[in-house]
């Protein structure tokens, strides 16, 4: 008898138990998230409606959703950051709806904000948080730069080339190739992986490189640029990098490099040489001259 009242109250403990849970849980639940886009740029604006059902068995009434923005670069867009419905019967879904913009400074990411649902059900104030996500989509930009370095015909240099970030997205997997050409022959390897680029960030890559003679001054270096972006979309584009590109004689008159004097050395030289065994041949038949003199004396 003892054992079958424990269990009894056991029971019962456990009953009032699921019941103050059930009594916990809230009524009204996010149960859509509805953009006109999958994600938006820095400077535009979006529309977002939240669904809201009512999974409890009484009406609720006087129900306010609230994003919260203030940690998080976005702003209100002729509308307000709370929205007000009167009432949401039981088992019924009604929107809450929003238009906000997403600031200058929005980084390619996904975002999370914060959702304030408060609402009256039967005379007693509840309030529910939540999440909400939204993606923030730029696409990369790019520049590509040739540096100042001396650059000469008819012999091998360094290109360098410098890749900057200029945009709000940060860049990944990025791969620089040297495309082709008849004006130079490529010393190096062709493809340089360069990895991440952060926004606002720059990397430089070199290649070493013959010009042909036949190379313009002003030369258009081709190379092409594979990465992805945050969101793994991936972008090739193609660049031509405006180089200075000098022949020997030309950097000679500007004072790029020092004018050779391996000629006039080795014209020196032979001078000396010749001047060497000419004194030699000479001072030989002197002595020959002064020799054979002296014999027919006697």
């Amino acid at each position: 008898m003892k054992t079958s009242l424990k269990i009894l109250i056991g029971l019962a403990l456990l009953a009032l138990y699921l019941l103050s849970l059930v009594s916990m849980t809230s009524a009204l639940v996010i149960d859509s998230v509805i953009m006109d886009s999958e994600g938006i740029s820095p400077g535009e604006t979006a529309d977002i409606e939240i669904g809201l059902k009512n999974n409890g068995e009484e009406d609720v009434s006087d129900v306010s959703v609230y994003l919260d923005l203030k940690d998080i670069p976005f702003a209100p867009f002729d509308s307000s950051s709370e929205f007000g419905i009167d009432e949401i019967r039981e088992g019924k879904t009604k929107y809450a709806k929003f238009e906000i913009i997403a600031l200058s400074n929005a980084k390619s990411q996904t975002y999370k904000i914060p959702v304030e649902i408060s609402y009256n059900e039967e005379d007693v104030v509840k309030i529910k948080n939540s999440l909400i996500s939204i993606n923030v989509n730029s696409e990369p930009v790019i520049g590509v730069l040739g540096e100042d370095d001396l650059l000469i015909k008819g012999r091998e240099s360094e290109v360098v080339i410098k890749i900057i970030n200029k945009g709000l997205s940060d860049i990944r997997f990025l791969e620089v190739e040297v495309g082709s050409s008849s004006y130079f022959n490529l010393l190096s390897q062709k493809n340089v992986y360069v990895g991440d680029l952060d926004s606002d960030d720059f990397d430089s890559v070199d290649f070493n490189v013959f010009f042909k003679n036949s190379v313009s001054d002003n030369f258009n270096f081709p190379v092409v640029l594979k990465y992805q972006d945050a969101f793994n979309n991936k972008y090739e584009k193609s660049f031509d990098v405006q180089l200075k590109v000098y022949s020997k004689d030309k950097a000679i008159e500007l004072g790029l490099i020092e004018k050779s004097n391996t000629s006039l050395y080795f014209g020196g030289v032979v001078v000396l040489v010749v001047g060497f065994f000419g004194y030699r041949w000479w001072r030989k038949r002197k002595r020959l001259k002064k020799v054979n003199g002296s014999n027919e004396e006697f």
